[in-house]
């Protein structure tokens, strides 16, 4: 459960793209940098190198039967390495020939870097990024040219781009030709694999991992993806797919290239395959049945010629406008969700989506939506685990999307001050959580050297923040991270956004995050990394506990952060059914309940029930006061009852347990001596 759970929720996250001062198309062949999508791996501004080739070298020759060709390099390599001639094809073939030095270009980057290679996502946005601009450039000037031919190529990792690009816009290309290119993202490439090909795209299959690849991500990242093509069909693609591969070719599996164009076929795209075997090798243009080919430049006007040439009576052309000048987003679903390459601003902005059915009683949790919208009873685990992937895409429509692996960047803990309260040392650190900022929090750690069991401590509404937790003020109920580290617990207690030294501005968006709830979540998760960094803590026992702000910040944590063993609720949540639906929905929880969901409960994509039941096999208190205020009991009980089901059907209902304190919104004795020895039973505290 624990993997397949990570696997929904890593998706993603798009970004503001700033624009570079615009620039002019150069009069003669030349290079221009453009804007690009900001890269999770590497935050900030990027910009691609673009290589323009004009026939016979300059702008002026541009005419009415121009067309345009991307030529794409190949992995690890700069502007045209790899792939066909920018002169022959600009001359020959009349058209502009543009080269991209997209994501990763060159070998430090492609084959030495630390970060997993791109493989064709943000690398085909990019390239289309430098074909619009040109596209744009030409009309922006009034220069006419053959807009309906448009044409791309590349070898090896030139390839794979050359497909995805089609992809991608695929109501732009009028041919494509793939020579030897990566027809998937496949396991032996992604993981390094030992026995087939040489490529390593240096990706993890640990969902904690920065290079962690998760199903979607590799899903969009295959060109010849049934799901993808028939979209690309029926979205009206009419481009001429050329595939040349060498059947010895074991750098770019043969296999793969074949299932790619078996794909096509069916999908009813038009697509013509080469396959190189010996005997077609002429020692001038064919050189090789392998990976290499031989003269790759005239092996495209070969095998395509006769779709590119402009006089030529099998001349393609594309009908219809362009997906730049279409302004529509493009929707590629995946398992989790769907890409969306949004055309909106005329250049391509990409980003991932998680979807879910929508439930409408989230009360009722013995059933799952299947594809086509039909109810299937939960009759095991295994069943409760499609509705439970399907809530964690459903907290995201509302919160956001839960940042990429590759925001784990490093801990980098610093200590501010340490001081002893008694046996204890208490100590002061600030931490990274992601390329955005520091966390403040207080650790206690008990004597001696024995590993032991660490709670996260969650604090309330105050202004305080973390300092309440750590009893260095606000009331004494509420000084847990101290008590359980009195009772033999490591405990760290950090501080939510925007309370005490917490500066955090909700309202800039460019940091990505739609939500306070998101932030606080991803602020707790990278919390769990550093407790398993600390060689006091045993890393298996772990749990969480936090009263009202810190009661349902701990819930929301705990549905996508699988290490929290226990998990500890003091008034921290009702049904949304039975609650104050705006009271949720300021800029440091959940916004999108008003703009989306318009505070109606009864809209909302799910439900505390959902949640509280998605914890399920792990334990799970609840201490809600009778009067409390804030959150009606009423609501609490409902809650526990729709979830208790799912519990027994985990054979766990002895680990979901609640509490009713006879008192108002607090943290009182009775529930706190409950919830310690709570936490102390499920977290084998010696």
């Amino acid at each position: 459960m624990r993997i397949r759970h990570v696997l929904l929720v890593f998706g993603f996250l798009t970004l503001a793209v700033p624009e570079l001062p615009a620039q002019q198309l150069p009069a003669s062949d030349g290079m221009v940098a453009v804007a690009a999508q900001e890269w999770p791996y590497r935050l900030g501004p990027r910009q691609v190198r673009v290589f323009i080739h004009y026939p016979g070298g300059t702008l002026k020759n541009v005419g009415p039967r121009t067309g345009l060709m991307l030529s794409l390099h190949n992995w690890g390599g700069f502007a045209f390495d790899g792939t066909a001639d920018p002169r022959t094809l600009a001359n020959r073939l009349n058209v502009v020939a543009i080269g991209v030095d997209y994501l990763q270009s060159g070998p430090v980057d492609a084959i030495k870097g630390a970060e997993p290679y791109d493989f064709g996502w943000l690398q085909g946005l990019d390239a289309l990024r430098a074909l619009r601009f040109v596209h744009a450039g030409l009309k922006e000037r009034k220069i006419g040219f053959a807009d309906g031919r448009i044409f791309a190529t590349g070898g090896s990792g030139g390839g794979n781009v050359a497909l995805m690009v089609n992809k991608l816009a695929p109501r732009t290309f009028a041919c494509i030709i793939d020579l030897c290119g990566m027809a998937k993202l496949n396991d032996d490439i992604a993981f390094n694999l030992p026995g087939g090909s040489d490529l390593d795209a240096r990706y993890s299959r640990d969902p904690y991992s920065r290079n962690f690849l998760s199903t979607d991500d590799q899903e969009i990242r295959d060109p010849g993806r049934p799901q993808h093509l028939a979209t690309m069909k029926k979205l009206g693609s009419t481009c001429k797919i050329v595939v040349v591969h060498g059947v010895e070719d074991t750098t770019c599996p043969i296999a793969d290239a074949r299932t790619m164009v078996d794909n096509m076929k069916s999908a009813g795209l038009d697509v013509a395959a080469h396959y190189i075997t010996r005997d077609r090798l002429d020692g001038k243009v064919f050189r090789s049945a392998g990976h290499a080919l031989g003269q790759r430049t005239e092996i495209v006007l070969q095998v395509a010629g006769k779709y590119l040439m402009p006089d030529s009576p099998n001349a393609v052309t594309r009908r219809g406008p362009t997906d730049f000048e279409r302004r529509e987003d493009i929707r590629l679903a995946t398992r989790h969700g769907q890409y969306v390459v949004s055309y909106a601003e005329g250049h391509p902005v990409g980003r991932f989506e998680p979807t879910a059915p929508s439930y409408k009683e989230h009360l009722d949790l013995g059933y799952y939506l299947k594809a086509d919208g039909s109810k299937e009873p939960v009759r095991t685990p295994t069943d409760w685990d499609v509705r439970r992937r399907h809530l964690c895409a459903a907290i995201q429509q509302v919160m956001g999307p839960l940042p990429p692996p590759a925001w784990r960047v490093p801990l980098d803990v610093q200590v501010i001050g340490e001081s002893k309260v008694g046996t204890l040392v208490r100590r002061q650190i600030r931490y990274r959580t992601d390329p955005f900022g520091s966390v403040s929090a207080w650790l206690f750690l008990p004597p001696g050297n024995k590993k032991r069991p660490a709670v996260l401590c969650l604090h309330q509404t105050t202004s305080i923040g973390k300092d309440e937790p750590a009893g260095l003020g606000g009331h004494p109920s509420l000084h847990y991270a101290l008590h359980l580290a009195q009772r033999g617990f490591i405990t760290l207690a950090p501080d939510y956004p925007s309370f005490s030294t917490y500066r955090w501005n909700f309202a800039d968006r460019k940091h990505g995050y739609q939500s306070g709830s998101m932030k606080a979540i991803w602020d707790n998760m990278r919390a769990v990394d550093l407790l398993q960094t600390l060689p006091e803590v045993d890393g298996k026992q772990l749990g969480v506990i936090g009263h009202s702000l810190g009661g349902h910040n701990a819930l929301f944590t705990s549905a996508f952060e699988a290490r929290l063993k226990v998990i500890v609720s003091s008034c921290g949540f009702p049904s949304f059914l039975k609650d104050d639906m705006p009271s949720w929905t300021g800029p440091r929880y959940m916004p999108r309940i008003a703009s989306v969901y318009k505070n109606d409960a009864r809209r909302m994509p799910f439900d505390c029930t959902e949640i509280v039941a998605s914890l399920a096999p792990r334990a799970f208190l609840a201490c809600a006061a009778t009067k409390d205020d804030d959150f009606d009991v009423a609501g609490v009980r409902d809650v526990m009852a729709s979830a208790r089901p799912i519990y027994e059907l985990h054979k766990a209902g002895d680990r979901l347990q609640a509490y009713y304190p006879d008192a108002p919104h607090s943290f009182p004795e009775d529930a706190r001596k409950r919830a310690y020895a709570f936490l102390e039973k499920q977290l084998h505290l010696e």
